[in-house]
């Protein structure tokens, strides 16, 4: 059994803690603010991983955390992609070992995958427009979702980066997470669509790549290594 340390006690953090005490994983900390780092900094050095669900504004300083002390850390925190390559540069600096990605549901990477499949085949119809809609809960900070936007990225590369796919963002009462990929012609609509029923499995995915991360030290986007793991 691995000893984990959990960065951000939101929604997400909480959701992660389940998974783990349902596991009968041992947790040694819970960060969620400058005086939990304060008082819980010796039990943070104690861990062999750290998952990290926070908010942009602090993701970066969480990770570095991690890095310097050489704790494993799956990240899923989005909004922070403007500085990938200072953070990547810093974690292979600091010889440490990380999982980042945009979603960790199994299900939205084989999402991802159908969604570059469509965009291969519709690339030549010029009669059909593409568009992505997302619609996350009201508390989400970034918007577009790194989903979203990992998802245009996919379609824009598919279609040899001639087109720039607009994305329309919603935030709701508690919703998980839906996104919507849309092709539309004067006289017909093909949507791809994925909702996320709960969190989950977004929870399920960042405690599965945290074991992998601990066999597999490196650095990854989850998506790259979404559909090997199979613990």
């Amino acid at each position: 059994m691995a000893k984990f340390a959990i960065l951000g006690y939101g929604k997400m953090g909480k959701e992660v803690e389940k998974i783990l005490l349902s596991r009968q994983e041992e947790i040694v900390a819970r960060i969620d603010n400058e005086e939990d780092w304060q008082q819980q900094w010796d039990q943070f050095l104690t861990a062999d991983v750290a998952i990290e669900f926070s908010m942009p504004s602090v993701a970066v300083e969480n990770f570095k955390k991690c890095f310097e002390n050489h704790i494993p850390l799956v990240a899923g925190t989005t909004g922070w992609y403007d500085r990938q390559k200072e953070v990547l540069d810093y974690c292979r600096q600091c010889k440490s070992a990380f999982v980042f990605g945009s979603n960790f549901s199994i299900g939205v990477n084989v999402f991802f995958k159908l969604n570059e499949l469509l965009a291969n085949i519709m690339k030549d119809q010029e009669a059909f427009q593409v568009s992505i809609e997302e619609t996350h809960h009201i508390t989400k900070k970034d918007a577009p979702s790194g989903t979203a936007i990992h998802l245009a990225q996919i379609i824009e590369k598919q279609y040899n980066n001639k087109i720039e796919v607009p994305i329309e963002s919603f935030r709701l009462t508690d919703v998980p997470g839906i996104h919507k990929i849309t092709y539309q012609s004067e006289n017909e609509t093909i949507e791809l669509t994925h909702t996320a029923k709960n969190r989950v499995e977004l929870a399920q995915g960042a405690v599965k790549a945290a074991h992998w991360l601990l066999q597999h030290p490196g650095i990854y986007d989850f998506k790259d290594i979404a559909l090997s793991i199979k613990n």
